[in-house]
């Protein structure tokens, strides 16, 4: 009977882990993180992340359009991952080999897929330099003095976020930030 026993409970902690791990999964689907690549190399980390209720897209693309910040600024249907350690069965990672169809677009050594649409588009992604940094923070300035509403605030936040992660690597030249949509 002891080992019935043990099995019994090493079942039930299986069924405890597998049901967190559904949870987190949950919970994880509704964040939405900004990922960062200074000179090619992958944060290990997302810098910042919020969890608004609806998607939102052209942040990016308005700043480097409207602002002219940045040189480039794309909607991608996936991203370079460096590891899947975390993604237990890769069921939420955006491999860059489920669909070869797609159009490559490099960024230095980084391979993003570029979006046919912004119906299938991931992320949108924006290449900085830190020559961007003082318009950057100007953006910031202008979008937090403007804000009415919690979306307006969290978009300046985040915005600000980058000035400080490019700041902090003063030595990096180039910065990809991919937010995911």
């Amino acid at each position: 009977m002891g080992d019935d026993a043990e099995y019994y409970m090493e079942q039930q902690e299986e069924e405890a882990r597998f049901t967190q791990a559904c949870e987190d999964a949950a919970l994880d689907c509704k964040r939405k993180p900004l990922l960062c690549w200074a000179d090619g190399i992958a944060y290990e980390d997302e810098i910042w992340s919020w969890e608004p209720l609806n998607q939102i897209l052209r942040i990016f693309s308005h700043l480097h359009r409207e602002r002219q910040i940045g040189s480039d600024c794309f909607v991608a249907s996936g991203i370079p991952i460096e590891s899947d350690e975390e993604d237990w069965d890769n069921e939420h990672s955006s491999s860059l080999e489920t669909n070869d169809l797609r159009e490559v677009k490099l960024v230095g050594e980084l391979k993003f897929y570029l979006a046919n649409s912004e119906g299938d588009a991931t992320h949108e992604v924006i290449v900085l330099s830190r020559y961007d940094t003082e318009m950057l923070r100007k953006e910031v300035v202008r979008q937090k003095s403007s804000a009415k509403t919690l979306k307006e605030k969290m978009v300046a936040e985040m915005l600000e976020e980058m000035v400080s992660v490019i700041e902090a690597d003063s030595y990096r030249n180039a910065f990809v930030f991919a937010r995911k949509l």
